[in-house]
């Protein structure tokens, strides 16, 4: 086991050490590039685009002969002809080992069947197959794949439609036309719109030139072709497909090709005989008849020079020597290009769905930042407003208080009391009664006065308990209002900013962009619920502190009242009980601020004044937490999304680095291209040196 996982890493090393540049490129781009990011199949099928065969299409105006022109090209009459075309499907013709028809369907299924499927296919009994594949063992078809089209305006829309579908993707193309109906407008009109840009290789084939009864008349037909398609094609070229492949057809090529395979057949027809000696015997006549005609086929090929005239004149030779001469070289240039252009683009196409979602994350961070903004700025002009509000609470408690004093002061009574008083004479002392006026409280009388519900002085208490209720209720609402709005900031970037993603995606298995997408999809869980718990925190922050007050005010209002009535009427009593005992104790006159004393303790006004008056009182203290959970909320949520996008930095950066590299090596191919042609030229000119030099100093001779 050892000794095969070596010899499969040394096989791998002896693979990447063979590597062409362009392949390194491509390993280098692979390695760079997070594997969420590509498809394995885009890069086998750049790295195989290298020894794939060219794609040329084959395209022309109704009726010019392609499927004839092909059959010529193949040696073999394998493509249906006829006036009216058969198929709108394209046939991609290319190397296999054997002739087979592969039939391609629309659903993805793939069927072999004989070429002769070809000649029973028509327009009906084709609308499931999306196109053929047509496998022939012809060397050719290795290094060059031909692409049968419908062609342009034969009648059916579906033809240019396919025809206009492999442009796009073809290598080259060869222009197939009649070369006694060449360069009219509408042809003209095509192949400026659609084949232009294929210009440096592309070729125009004039077919069917035996219509033609004169050489002046073929070269007329081409000046008068070349005139008309300036600028659209490398060369223009005459030829007869009707003739190539007849002289095919008739070849000895062909005629050794029938005996051999006839050979075979009957060799495997034995099989089936049981006698060795019939099998034997049958083998030497089968041999000796096929010897023969084989020694009868070479004698007449030796003699006879009708099929290789024929072939001549057909001018297809000429096809080849382009083919050879001019777009094979240009094969693996055109393959290159079109694999640095792929790969360019993915590139592009991968930068522009990173660069989407990091505008994307940059969005929401906006989002939470402008909301920071805002709501400190609206939150400056609110405190402001709600401070006046909470100062008038507390001056309006301070002043209910003040009234309630007021109140009992005005009820207390003045009322005469007899006090024993003793008094010296000369020879003892005696007891007289001194009658003093005090001050008493009728407890009943204002008890029944302040503790009764439809006093105006009740009633006050019970309105400042709703003001203050009222007061937190606006809090609550203006703080839901804040979270509204943010809520609905973040939903119109979940529901704007996340759907855009689909139209730039090109990676979907990128694992950046399932975070952006699981992201969104748990927004609440991740971006709301943390500033939820900050809007509570602060609306029950404020709650608890005035809503003890509120129910302080209406819940135990009486218990207050009773307390405090209860303690004055018991001091006064007290002092009263004193000043019997000892005339010298003073007697209690209650003034309107001990009066407020004793409602301040039993109305806790102290503690309550604390959170509604002063520097740090409980509203300024809400504003401040609430604000301080904002800016550290926004912090919070800003750091994980700038580690969302630093991550998509990252992949950001290995794309364009893959993509400096990809222009440094397209710069670099095309200063090598312009010094092979300068190389190519120079060898041109040389040749023709050489060649005009002899014929001078024969010249000179002579």
């Amino acid at each position: 086991m050892l000794k095969q996982y070596l010899k499969e890493c040394q096989e791998i090393l002896q693979r990447n050490s063979q590597t062409t540049p362009i392949q390194k490129l491509l390993l280098d781009c692979q390695k760079n590039l997070n594997p969420d990011n590509y498809s394995l199949d885009f890069f086998n099928n750049l790295h195989n685009k290298s020894q794939e065969a060219m794609q040329i299409a084959i395209i022309g105006q109704f009726s010019s002969g392609k499927s004839t022109f092909l059959n010529a090209l193949l040696g073999e009459d394998i493509l249906p002809t006829g006036i009216t075309p058969i198929t709108s499907k394209v046939c991609k013709i290319c190397y296999g080992e054997e002739y087979i028809l592969e039939v391609i369907y629309k659903n993805g299924h793939k069927v072999l069947q004989n070429i002769d499927f070809l000649h029973k296919t028509s327009r009906q009994n084709s609308q499931n197959i999306d196109y053929f594949c047509l496998y022939a063992p012809i060397l050719l078809l290795k290094e060059i794949n031909f692409l049968d089209t419908p062609g342009f305006n034969s009648q059916n829309q579906e033809d240019t439609n396919a025809t206009l579908k492999i442009l796009e993707n073809a290598d080259g193309i060869i222009w197939l036309t009649l070369i006694d109906n060449a360069g009219k407008n509408s042809e003209k009109q095509l192949l400026k719109e659609f084949i232009k840009h294929y210009a440096q290789k592309s070729l125009c084939v004039l077919n069917q030139k035996d219509r033609l009864k004169t050489q002046e008349d073929i070269d007329t037909s081409v000046q008068y072709a070349k005139e008309a398609f300036s600028g659209i094609f490398t060369s223009i070229i005459p030829i007869s497909a009707k003739m190539a492949l007849q002289a095919h057809l008739n070849s000895p090529q062909k005629k050794l090709e029938s005996l051999l395979s006839n050979l075979a057949l009957k060799i495997q027809n034995l099989t089936s005989l049981q006698d060795k000696s019939m099998i034997l015997n049958t083998l030497k006549s089968d041999f000796q008849n096929t010897a023969k005609s084989l020694q009868k086929t070479l004698n007449e090929s030796l003699n006879n020079t009708n099929n290789s005239n024929l072939m001549a004149q057909s001018n297809m030779p000429a096809i080849f020597d382009f083919l050879t001469h001019t777009i094979k070289p240009q094969s693996s240039l055109s393959k290159e290009y079109s694999t640095l252009k792929k790969l360019k683009e993915m590139h592009i196409l991968l930068h522009r769905q990173y660069h989407k979602a990091l505008l994307c994350y940059n969005s929401l961070a906006k989002v939470y930042t402008n909301h920071l903004h805002n709501i400190t700025s609206q939150s400056q002009a609110h405190q402001e407003k709600h401070q006046q509000i909470f100062d008038n609470l507390y001056k309006n408690l301070d002043l209910l208080l003040d009234s309630l004093a007021q109140n009992i002061y005005n009820s207390l009574e003045k009322t005469a009391f007899n006090f024993p008083t003793k008094q010296k004479t000369l020879f003892k002392e005696k007891i007289i009664l001194q009658s003093k006026e005090v001050t008493t409280l009728p407890l009943e009388k204002i008890k029944i006065q302040l503790q009764n519900q439809d006093s105006p002085i009740q009633k006050d208490f019970k309105s400042l308990s709703a003001q203050i209720h009222n007061f937190c209720n606006s809090f609550g609402n203006l703080v839901d209002e804040f979270s509204k709005n943010l809520k609905a900031k973040v939903q119109q970037w979940q529901d704007k900013e996340i759907p855009k993603q689909d139209l730039y995606k090109i990676a979907p298995n990128s694992q950046s962009i399932k975070d952006l997408q699981y992201f969104s999809q748990k927004y609440y869980e991740n971006l709301m619920i943390n500033f939820d718990r900050n809007d509570l925190l602060a609306i029950s922050n404020l709650q608890s502190g005035l809503h003890s007050l509120s129910n302080f005010l209406t819940l135990n209002y009486n218990n207050a009242i009773e307390s405090a009535l209860n303690k004055l009427d018991l001091n006064l009593k007290n002092s009263i009980a004193k000043h019997q005992e000892n005339q010298e104790f003073a007697i209690f006159s209650p003034t309107l601020e001990n009066i407020r004393d004793y409602l301040n303790e039993s109305f806790c006004f102290e503690p309550f004044q604390s959170r509604l008056f002063g520097p740090m009182n409980l509203l300024k203290k809400t504003y401040s937490q609430f604000q301080k959970g904002l800016e550290t909320l926004t912090q919070d949520k800003t750091q994980i999304i700038t580690a969302k996008i630093t991550n998509l930095k990252i992949e950001i950066d290995k794309i364009l680095k893959n993509l400096r590299a990809i222009k440094n090596f397209m710069n670099m191919e095309s200063k090598l291209l312009t010094l092979k042609q300068e190389a190519t030229d120079k060898e041109k000119q040389g040749s023709l040196d050489e060649s005009r030099a002899p014929r001078a100093i024969h010249s000179n001779q002579h």
